[in-house]
């Protein structure tokens, strides 16, 4: 879900955001699980139509940002919101677009950059069981033959 080097929004796209407002779920979120709050709060969230879901990133100025397509969000249920939310925090956590392990991401060229997303992705999903299909899950899917709870890196050594 999350595409980090892609995730800027042009200055001129005017986003309809009437359909979906990302702040009542984050609160919601909060509200069950504080642990997400500080880091939300050090989050810019902006609605962009240049992305198909959500991502995470950390700006140019060193501020983390998560961006998401409020028409992704809108027919979602309540718990897959908040699964993908938490899907998105936990990028940070997990140290995926900060702290340097994968700092050289923005430079990847494209078929490196989504390899190292889908392991990104493993290693969160197994965590997170209201995702909307299509989502990279060990043990499902294409991805039936991997086990959970393992870290990026490992997915990655093993894709």
């Amino acid at each position: 879900m999350t595409e980090p080097a892609k995730a800027e929004t042009p200055e001129t796209e005017e986003v309809d955001v009437s359909a979906f407002d990302l702040n009542i779920h984050v609160h919601r979120l909060l509200m069950d699980e504080p642990f997400f709050a500080a880091l939300s709060r050090r989050m810019d969230k902006r609605a962009t139509n240049a992305i198909p879901t959500a991502g995470v990133t950390v700006t140019e100025e060193g501020k983390l940002q998560m961006v998401y397509n409020p028409k992704f969000f809108a027919p979602l249920s309540d718990e897959a919101r908040k699964d993908i939310l938490k899907h998105e925090f936990y990028h940070i956590v997990f140290q995926h677009v900060t702290g340097g392990r994968f700092l050289s991401f923005r430079d990847m060229d494209p078929n490196e950059r989504k390899l190292h997303n889908i392991a990104m992705d493993l290693a969160i999903n197994c965590h997170l069981p209201n995702l909307p299909e299509g989502g990279c899950v060990p043990g499902k899917g294409p991805f039936k033959d991997l086990p959970p709870f393992k870290s990026a890196e490992w997915y990655l050594k093993n894709l």
